[in-house]
Formats: structure tokens, sequence, C-alpha cells
């Protein structure tokens, strides 16, 4: 099998027409035709369903598709990487799920504007499954919480958030500056099963017999976000998560925050890492941070 051939059977799916498929590739339809013969003998089947009017795959056809991109692109990749006159640089970028969404891809954003040469990779988990990627040297580094102290990590605080109530803005409690703790109970709430600090919060309501009515669980924030705004339900959020048709006032009794930052191994640190904490620490992460009296406190 070679690349030539590859090159013939994608021109002809993309075209569907063996002549225009021989322009594309810059050879003779005969050429074209042979080459595609001979593919097809050594894979042993019928690529294409050759109809006067029409040409079509085969099943096979159709699963080799797949498997013919792959390689041409890879080939592509392999050619543009040699002969660049410098490497690509990657970055592995490990993401704590309910990190801001908006505020990390204006960070990535601008990042790339200033580091073209510098290619991200995301992968996004939970707190336990980053730090465990950071051990295990499948991402540099990571935007999460702080890892434990008896790990060999490395951590630079961004930003501390502070869980607060988010309300419809036409719900009762949008106009308050504050809620006892006492009036959430029975309150229909959506759970954010992601939540770091929902083993805290549980223990809070506990503490106070406060008992909430789970009407929704979901581990997508832009989810709960649009049910809360829609009146389904309440619930304890980050305060620099922000969406319309929402309001968050603080509840007493409730004094629970988690400062976020990057992780990553103390003996691992590069230049790559050091130009990403520069822009990760100049980064404006609240600027849509409601403030007021009732989200006044202490940093």
């Amino acid at each position: 099998m070679d690349i030539y051939q590859l090159r013939y059977f994608l021109a002809i799916v993309e075209t569907n027409n063996f002549s225009r498929a021989a322009e594309r590739a810059f050879v003779s339809q005969p050429t074209l035709s042979t080459g595609i013969k001979k593919l097809e003998t050594e894979l042993g089947t019928p690529l294409f369903n050759r109809d006067a009017r029409k040409i079509s795959l085969t099943e096979a056809g159709r699963r080799f598709l797949p498997h013919a991109r792959t390689i041409i692109y890879e080939c592509n990749a392999a050619k543009s990487d040699v002969t660049r006159k410098s490497p690509v640089k990657r970055l592995q970028l490990g993401l704590l799920r309910s990190a801001p969404t908006l505020r990390v891809a204006a960070l990535l954003n601008d990042f790339g504007k200033a580091h073209a040469d510098i290619q991200i990779s995301i992968k996004e988990g939970t707190a336990s499954q980053l730090q465990g990627w950071l051990n295990e040297g499948r991402i540099d580094l990571a935007l999460s919480i702080p890892p434990e102290e008896t790990s060999d990590i490395q951590f630079i605080r961004l930003y501390t958030w502070k869980y607060t109530l988010a309300v419809p803005t036409n719900h009762s409690f949008a106009n308050r500056n504050a809620i006892p703790l006492k009036e959430l109970d029975g309150l229909y709430f959506v759970h954010r099963s992601h939540c770091e600090a929902a083993t805290d919060l549980t223990r809070a309501f506990a503490s106070a017999g406060v008992n909430p009515h789970i009407v929704f669980r979901t581990d997508q924030d832009e989810k709960a976000l649009a049910f809360i705004s829609t009146g389904l339900g309440i619930c304890m959020v980050p305060d620099i998560l922000t969406s319309p048709g929402i309001t968050k006032v603080s509840v007493e009794g409730i004094n629970i925050d988690r400062s976020i930052g990057l992780s990553w191994p103390k003996n691992k640190e590069t230049d790559l890492i050091r130009s990403f904490q520069m822009f990760a620490t100049s980064h404006d992460w609240q600027p849509d941070r409601l403030i007021g009296k009732n989200l006044d406190w202490a940093r």
C-alpha cells in the first residue's frame, strides 16, 4: 500500500468522480484508476460501487475511509514537523472540571496569541485525577485546587472563590443582603455533583438541620446555571460563576471558600511552564464579580 494510492482514494471520495479526482491528484484518469485497482487488489475487496451515474463507497470502503484520512494526516503532520525551522513546543494542561470556562478560555486565547509556537493540549478531570496525572507525567501542570500537603507538587494561588447562593433574578431572595441558612430548609435545589466543597456544604446544612430537596444533579455548570435561571431550583455555587438571569447572595452560616491555582512537579519546572505561569498570575480572573455588601468578604 502506497501513499499515492490513499491520496487517489480520498480524491475520489471528495469529488465522487474519477475524472475530477484525477485532476485533483494531478494525474491522468488511467493512472488513477490503475492505482485504485492495485489498492483494491491488495485489500482483497472493492472500495467503490462503480455505477454509470454515481460512484459510492462499498461497506469496506466506508470502513477504510477513516484509516486513510488518519494516515494522510499523520504523514502531513510528520513532514511539517520535520521541515519546520524549530520543533513544536507542547504544553499538556490539566483543567479542573469546575474551573470557570469563560475565564480559562480567555487566558488560553491570550497565551496563544503571545506564544503561537506553543501547542496546548487540555485534559479535564477532578482534583484527584489531575494530581495523579501530574505524578505520572501525563500532564505538565494543572489548574486546580491545592494538592495534598504530602505530595511533591508545587502550587501557586491564582484566585479564591467563596460559595454563595445562586437564585433567579426574580426570586424573593434576590434583593436581600443575606439569607439565614435555616430558610433554605425544604427548598428545591440543583446539585453540582462535581463541587469540590460538596462535603463541607453538606456538613454545614446537616448541622443546621437544613434538608434541601434535590430536583436535579449535574456535573456541568452550564446546565446548573440554566436550570437555576429558569426557576427549577437554587444552588450553592462559587461566586466567580456568572450567568444572565441569576443573582448571588450570601448565606448566613456558610463561610466556605476554595483557592484555585497552578500545580506542577517541583523537580520539573521548565521555561514553558514558567511562561504559562506568568500569563496565569497576571490574568484578570474575576472581571465580572459582583461587588456589593452581600458579597463583601476578606480575601
